[in-house]
């Protein structure tokens, strides 16, 4: 595999945008700071909305679009361990990102979307922030710590264990709010809450939740 150089100024608000290849991509303007990976197909999302990533991760087996060789790229095998989505998300580690939103990462088929949220959990473990969009629902995980929510009219916020057991979960500013919970991979406690406030705030003291904003 290549190996593409680049540093990024810690002292600058950053952000690693990554853009993977499932369908339905939602409509996106990438602000000044952003460092954009395009990962296959996703190299075709990005061109679609006139976006020219700083990077081309993957083995390319469904990218349409002809490369530009003036974009720096990560070429590896189809027969690898990791996705390319996944490869993206280690070199965007790699480079000091702590900061990561997906596009294009859900819908098409279900065990890539599956390898996304796992992806996302890996974020999570590494004390990274990650956001998965599309235009039905943002998806966010969290290990430790806290994460506070805009409300959205309409929406549906659900909490999920996706690990055996988190321990200390507190969700307020929501129609049911709970306060140090514990929330289990089998039992969906946390699904179909709703905002009551304008920010949601939840907070974990072990384990890791999958949270789901389902727009209205």
């Amino acid at each position: 595999m290549s190996t593409v150089p680049h540093q990024i100024n810690p002292a600058e608000p950053t952000r690693c945008v990554i853009f993977s290849g499932a369908p339905g991509c939602v409509p996106f303007t990438p602000q000044a700071s952003d460092f954009i990976i395009a990962c296959d197909h996703g190299y075709d999302h990005a061109l679609s909305q006139n976006i020219r990533p700083n990077l081309l991760v993957g083995d390319f087996d469904s990218c349409l679009a002809p490369r530009d060789p003036s974009i720096p790229c990560l070429t590896v095998s189809a027969e690898k361990d990791d996705t390319d989505t996944m490869l993206a998300i280690r070199h965007g580690l790699s480079l000091g990102f702590r900061n990561f939103l997906l596009l294009g990462a859900t819908g098409g088929r279900a065990d890539h979307f599956f390898a996304n949220c796992s992806a996302c959990a890996f974020l999570a473990k590494q004390g990274a922030h990650c956001e998965m969009r599309d235009s039905h629902y943002t998806l966010y995980t969290l290990s430790q710590g806290s994460l506070t929510l805009k409300q959205q009219t309409g929406a549906f916020l659900s909490v999920f264990s996706f690990c055996d057991t988190s321990y200390g979960v507190t969700l307020q500013g929501v129609k049911y709010p709970l306060e140090n919970a514990t929330l289990t991979n089998d039992v969906p406690l946390g699904v179909s809450n709703e905002f009551a406030a304008e920010t949601a705030h939840i907070s974990l003291q072990s384990g890791l939740l999958l949270i789901l904003v389902t727009h209205p």
